[in-house]
């Protein structure tokens, strides 16, 4: 290879070397992944959320690894404090290198039956996040040496899924912002890209499972690979696509998701 790039080997472009990138949903799930192992990076991981223990355990679980981590409490749904967490990053590191959009939440409801409130309610943590976020952050984002964008859809933007109407409409809207903001920004050297998970150990579908309102041996079945996936699996290419090592990498939605939507 020729130029500067082909003088840093792959696992130099995957390291942090301090640089900061903010984490929303933070506190468990992927957002808990995505912060270990970009400490392990050595990224400078802000680690956003709404409960404060839990961010606290992201912090300490990151610092015990011999990461750097903080924390930030904020609903990132509201404007107001996502401008708050934008300014705070400002007044304290002057920029961000990456931001992943991993808030989220989801109800299981038919719509017919889906009350307006419910349905706003999941749109701000799904959708309209995405959007504070991106509008807070691009002007920091610019200062940064390729910087990048990562929104966290689903598999469900791109498929359906029984009495999931808000989150099906709210992923589907995220991959599509993406791509717009894609446009946009990328002769400015800011990529964006969007992770689709697929069925996902997480807290909440596990949740689900212990619940009844799925059943894992379906889950399973949807899936090539006959198995659920692991918050880290896709950390791991959450950390990849705002590392150095994909900085060709933009407008992309990338489908983690071991055969889901190939069934």
């Amino acid at each position: 290879m020729n130029g500067a790039r082909g003088e840093r080997k792959m696992l130099d472009q995957l390291k942090f070397d301090g640089e900061v990138v903010v984490v929303t949903g933070a506190g468990s799930g992927i957002g808990a992944a995505c912060a270990d192992v970009l400490g392990e990076l050595g990224a400078t991981v802000l680690a956003v959320g709404r409960t404060q223990s839990k961010l606290e355990e992201t912090r300490e679980r990151v610092r015990g690894a011999g990461g750097k981590a903080e924390l930030f409490v904020a609903d990132v749904s509201d404007e107001k404090q996502v401008n708050a967490l934008a300014a705070f990053v400002e007044g304290k590191w002057g920029r961000a290198k990456s931001i992943v959009n991993n808030a989220g939440d989801n109800y299981m409801m038919p719509l017919a039956q889906l009350s307006t409130e419910k349905w706003r309610e999941l749109m701000g943590v799904d959708l309209d996040s995405v959007f504070f976020m991106c509008r807070a952050f691009i002007p920091l984002l610019l200062k940064a040496r390729n910087p990048s964008i990562l929104n966290v859809a689903s598999t469900f933007a791109h498929i359906g899924h029984a009495k999931m109407p808000v989150y099906c409409a709210a992923k589907g809207g995220v991959v599509s912002l993406t791509r717009q903001l894609a446009v946009d920004y990328g002769s400015r050297g800011l990529r964006v890209n969007s992770l689709c998970p697929g069925p996902t150990l997480s807290p909440r579908v596990r949740g689900y499972l212990d619940g009844g309102k799925e059943n894992r041996e379906a889950l399973e079945e949807v899936v090539m690979l006959k198995r659920l996936g692991e918050c880290d699996e896709i950390a791991n290419m959450a950390a990849f696509l705002v590392s150095d090592a994909a900085t060709f990498v933009h407008g992309a939605s990338i489908l983690v998701d071991g055969g889901q939507t190939i069934n």
